[in-house]
């Protein structure tokens, strides 16, 4: 078996074997490959969903009342954004990542076709993959709004009714509730939650290498400790945007480190 030789050593063996007057054909081996860059788009952040269970409930009705509010900051993407680039700096410290804050409403209503070809969607799909190629981006990490059934867990089992989709909170003014401890009973909760799609994209041909879903939440009662007495007070205003953040930032942060697991 040939000993195998460090560069030095070879190139030392090719220069003695030029001054000879032999004959010598070196081989080296291919380059490694360059380590993706990554870019990061999240599409999830332009509102929030305020879902609140109804009493009635039939067949042809919603069990919920859906009211969205728009949100023209970038703040919630941010939040996304950051998650996703911590861990692809973990899992993939010598890639370079690149963020992206597009706050085009048609690209947020397309979002749940974008990731396939179609007449509606191939022109954002191309301005999308020049932009990215200009960054030289071969990876694009994209955080989209899922939507699955709405379910909370609680000591045993789950509660919630109907579907729910990206951000919001979900309030149930009529489940009741007895605290583990202190043995308090209450009406109702109120839910932050954060309902999402982390799919890693080749640039190159914009095909989708793979998907995950994440899917977090926080539930709060309302206790008289507190001196709430509505679910939707269960949380201060301040404590309303913590539960958001911590339920994005764990969605997001679960979701890519599935979706980039070798």
């Amino acid at each position: 078996m040939m000993p195998i030789l460090s560069r030095p050593i070879v190139w030392i063996v090719a220069v003695a074997l030029a001054f000879s007057g032999h004959a010598f054909a070196q081989t080296t081996a291919p380059p490694s490959a360059s380590p993706p860059t990554f870019a990061i788009l999240s599409l999830v952040g332009d509102q929030f969903d305020l879902v609140t269970k109804r009493e009635e409930i039939g067949s042809r009705i919603d069990p919920n009342s859906h009211r969205n509010i728009p949100f023209d900051s970038a703040a919630l993407d941010d939040i996304a954004l950051a998650a996703a680039e911590s861990v692809i700096k973990r899992l993939k410290p010598v890639s370079p990542v690149v963020r992206f804050s597009i706050r085009d409403p048609r690209l947020f209503a397309l979002q749940d076709k974008l990731l396939v070809d179609s007449g509606e969607s191939r022109d954002m799909r191309g301005a999308l993959a020049k932009l990215l190629r200009e960054h030289q981006a071969t990876r694009l990490v994209l955080v989209t709004k899922w939507r699955d059934d709405a379910q909370f867990k609680m000591y045993s089992g789950t509660t919630g009714t109907g579907k729910i989709s990206g951000l919001g909170f979900y309030v149930d003014p009529y489940q009741r509730l007895r605290m583990l401890g202190s043995g308090e009973e209450t009406n109702g909760f109120l839910a932050a939650f954060a309902y999402l799609k982390v799919s890693i994209v080749d640039v190159a041909s914009m095909a989708v290498v793979r998907s995950v879903q994440g899917r977090e939440s926080q539930m709060s009662p309302p206790l008289h400790a507190t001196g709430a007495v509505r679910a939707w007070d269960a949380l201060t205003p301040e404590g309303k945007v913590e539960a958001l953040d911590r339920v994005l930032r764990a969605a997001v942060e679960s979701a890519t480190t599935a979706a980039l697991a070798d």
